[in-house]
């Protein structure tokens, strides 16, 4: 009867190593379901920040300076060399990376102000329809980009008014070039018919001061092959 305690004693010892094991199973079980958890969690925000670049890429190489505002264009390649940076760091982009200095030298070019296709104009329907689908996925970007603090609310609203002013501006830029056209195969009505379109596509904007310039030239342009049509008493008509 002596050995009783013993034995209960060690029958404790048991239950309370058993019970310690059970919990460190539990602990190491959990851990490595948080572990793994967070890794796939990474592995999916990785990998939609890699298809964000491609998007990126893609609307770069899409938009002339022209469509894409000076300081958009900044923003959007500093965010493509930071992302592609970091990609790179989890061995994610190595297509990128072949492009990174590129990119590199575009944006000091584009800090120094300097826009190489800003004269490049839209010259048909298809490019229209690129434009505009790209400039469409402008403002969704620049929005992510608020969301992460790569800008700041008043930036991304600003250039998101900018990108409405160049929508209208492809537009006009493919209206007046069939006006040009027009007016080669001497159809003047049909010249003055597409400046109109151009005239009120472009007064969608009016608001906007880098769309009078725009306005006074149509309005110039108008005016001109009106009085070749009709008179010069035409428009006071």
């Amino acid at each position: 009867m002596a050995e009783l305690p013993v034995t209960g004693g060690f029958l404790v010892t048991i239950i309370i190593a058993v019970a310690i094991g059970g919990t460190a199973s539990i602990i190491a079980i959990a851990l490595m379901r948080f572990y793994k958890e967070r890794q796939e969690r990474q592995q999916h925000e990785l990998e939609q920040l890699s298809r964000r670049c491609y998007r990126v890429v893609d609307l770069l190489n899409c938009l002339p300076d022209r469509y894409l505002p000076l300081l958009s264009k900044q923003v959007l390649v500093e965010y493509l060399i930071s992302s592609i940076h970091l990609l790179g760091r989890h061995k994610l982009v190595s297509d990128l990376e072949a492009i990174l200095p590129g990119y590199e030298q575009l944006l000091v070019e584009l800090k120094a102000g300097h826009q190489a296709s800003i004269n490049d104009k839209v010259q048909t329907h298809v490019q229209l329809s690129q434009v505009h689908q790209a400039l469409q996925a402008v403002p969704l970007l620049l929005r992510g980009l608020v969301s992460n603090n790569f800008i700041d609310k008043a930036t991304a609203k600003d250039q998101v008014a900018l990108v409405r002013f160049s929508f209208s501006l492809a537009h006009h830029d493919l209206l007046v070039k069939e006006a040009m056209v027009s007016l080669d195969l001497d159809k003047k009505a049909g010249a003055l018919e597409k400046l109109r379109q151009a005239l009120a596509e472009m007064e969608k904007v009016a608001t906007y001061n880098e769309s009078a310039e725009v306005i006074n030239k149509l309005n110039a342009s108008i005016q001109r092959i009106e009085n070749e049509l009709f008179g010069k008493s035409s428009r006071a008509g």
